[in-house]
């Protein structure tokens, strides 16, 4: 099958947001894009959720179950707890009346699943069977476990999730059955794959959702219904399967970690010898599984979902009332080592690295994040490995753009300021000292006024529209300059880029002064040789018609020319 998760390339904008939401960095960046490394992914769904521009891609497998039905299989859904929460139903026989409506036989709750599942719990529990035990409901968790804590793989419950123990009573019941898991967590997909033979499709309430509007069913939104508990249904909660278990008079100690940070510190504990006589209920997602990728709690109420879970489930703390499935069929699972192997770059690999990205000194190591890793040197690491690359570091980039901006500022041949929306200079280089006999020290935070008339400057502010190499005189400076004036509308900022164009004005006033001189010489020659020419002309009594045209075509010439 495909991957579970892909990219949608043209969607990547260059962000690093799903780095930073990535637990466990399983994200290569590269050609401006992001990549997901799926032999290192736990398929938690952080970058689906992070994702501001929906470039990753969860695999639909819509068309699979669709297909199933339209072949005339008997299509059977077991469906998670968390349902309750997701749509406004009243119970499951409403939300059963929905999947009908799509084509499927039957509806059966993962609950049921769950109370065997629990079940087996509590008989570890009583015989001691483990130190410590972690729960194996998440798949996410116990990916984590396989691919980056491998010691702590005898410490998970070696028992089936609720999605399998739920799909094998289906089985139980109905051989020939097409299982579809309907869930909020994409990382069913994957575990339907590495454990074969239970669940033949999984399908996020997204697709579902998706699925329903395809066909026009709107789940009708009504209170949750009263009905006869069943504790079971506590198992999209945080702390639900404690909640739902017989911790009384066992001797042992319970703990609920959501969150895949707090998981790893658990795990992490669990391997330095901690936490023994300790049943761990993990759940990858922050609030469990009411909050999974594939809910509507990120961007609803996920209060009104934890509530509307534990109405469902209608808790009795004196009977627990629960389902009454029995399990004819084995529970245990292997759960083999995935461990991900990760090259460790030298010491000098990580220093030539740090340099590059402008980081000589233990100071320059600014751990931001803002790339996605937590310190420079993971980014380092990251990037000796080639799951990232040196442009990733936000403060570098800053500040090469920083120092390519105060080159072109500093090497500008032209008098340049920088005004706030009061006139008042920020900034100014050293022509524009140089121009004005000023020093930038004295003149930084003082007005545009006091060195000259600020009028172009507030009607460029005033108006938006910019000055383009505007002519001026400057008597006080006697200097001519060409001013341009721009505002930069984002920053409230006025660039001021001043030429000055005094020596050039000088040649041209110079060159007028010898024009008009050589002007006033030629009218004196031709005055001159006209007279001479009338006379001879006369003596030989002949026009001078000819001669008075080409001497004054020659003045003209002069007269005409450019300035």
């Amino acid at each position: 099958m495909t991957d579970v998760l892909s990219l949608k390339k043209a969607n990547c904008k260059n962000c690093h947001k799903c780095i930073r939401a990535c637990p466990v960095k399983s994200i290569r960046f590269a050609d401006n894009q992001a990549k997901i490394i799926n032999e290192e992914c736990i398929l938690c769904g952080r970058c689906v959720v992070a994702c501001p521009q929906n470039a990753k891609k969860v695999r639909n497998d819509l068309t699979e179950v669709i297909g199933a039905i339209g072949s005339g299989r008997r299509v059977i859904a077991t469906l998670a707890p968390s349902f309750i929460s997701e749509f406004p139903v009243s119970g499951i026989e409403k939300m059963e009346a929905c999947l009908k409506e799509l084509g499927f036989f039957a509806v059966r709750e993962t609950a049921e699943g769950a109370y065997i599942v629990k079940s087996e719990y509590e008989r570890m529990i009583r015989e001691n069977s483990q130190e410590v035990i972690i729960s194996s409901c998440c798949s996410t968790v116990v990916t984590l476990i396989q691919k980056y804590y491998p010691a702590a793989i005898p410490f998970i419950a070696p028992v089936l999730s609720p999605m399998m123990a739920s799909a094998r009573l289906i089985k139980q019941d109905y051989p020939d059955a097409y299982v579809v898991f309907i869930g909020p967590c994409i990382s069913k997909k994957k575990e339907m794959e590495k454990v074969p033979g239970y669940v033949d499709c999984v399908l996020t309430f997204d697709e579902l959702e998706q699925w329903f509007k395809q066909r026009g069913i709107v789940p009708e939104r009504e209170a949750v219904a009263e009905q006869e508990g069943r504790a079971s249904r506590f198992f999209p909660r945080v702390g639900g399967i404690i909640k739902c278990m017989h911790t009384e008079n066992t001797g042992w100690n319970y703990l609920a970690v959501d969150g895949v940070e707090n998981c790893i510190l658990a795990i992490e504990e669990i391997q330095r010898g901690g936490l023994k006589g300790y049943f761990v209920e993990m759940n990858a997602c922050t609030g469990s599984c009411i909050n999974g990728p594939s809910t509507k709690a990120y961007q609803e109420n996920f209060l009104r979902s934890h509530v509307r879970v534990d109405s469902y489930a209608q808790p009795d703390e004196r009977r627990k009332p629960d389902f009454s499935a029995e399990a004819r069929f084995g529970l245990l699972r292997s759960i083999p080592n995935e461990f991900v192997h990760e090259v460790q770059p030298p010491e000098s690999a990580i220093t030539e690295i740090l340099a590059k990205m402008g980081k000589t000194k233990p100071e320059h190591e600014l751990n931001c994040g803002s790339c996605g890793y937590p310190t420079c040197r993971e980014k380092a690491k990251a990037v000796y490995n080639g799951k990232a690359d040196i442009t990733m570091c936000l403060p570098f980039l800053l500040e090469k753009a920083e120092s390519f901006s105060d080159n072109v500022f500093n090497v500008s041949p032209n008098a340049i300021f920088v005004l706030d929306d009061k006139l008042c200079i920020q900034r100014m280089n050293m022509p524009a000292c140089h121009l004005f006999n000023v020093s930038a020290q004295t003149m930084v935070g003082s007005m545009i006024i006091d060195l000259m008339d600020p009028t172009d400057f507030q009607n460029v502010l005033d108006t938006g529209n910019d000055i383009i190499d505007k002519k001026l005189y400057l008597s006080e400076y006697n200097k001519y300059i060409e001013l341009t004036v721009v505002l930069d509308g984002e920053h409230n900022l006025l660039f001021g880029i001043i030429k000055d164009i005094t020596g050039e004005q000088r040649r041209r006033e110079k060159y007028r002064e010898t024009r008009a001189q050589t002007i006033e010489i030629t009218d004196k020659v031709i005055e001159k040789q006209m007279r001479i020419v009338q006379e001879i002309a006369s003596l030989l009594g002949e026009t001078t018609a000819e001669t008075k045209i080409a001497l004054s075509k020659i003045k003209n010439t002069v007269l005409s020319e450019d300035e």
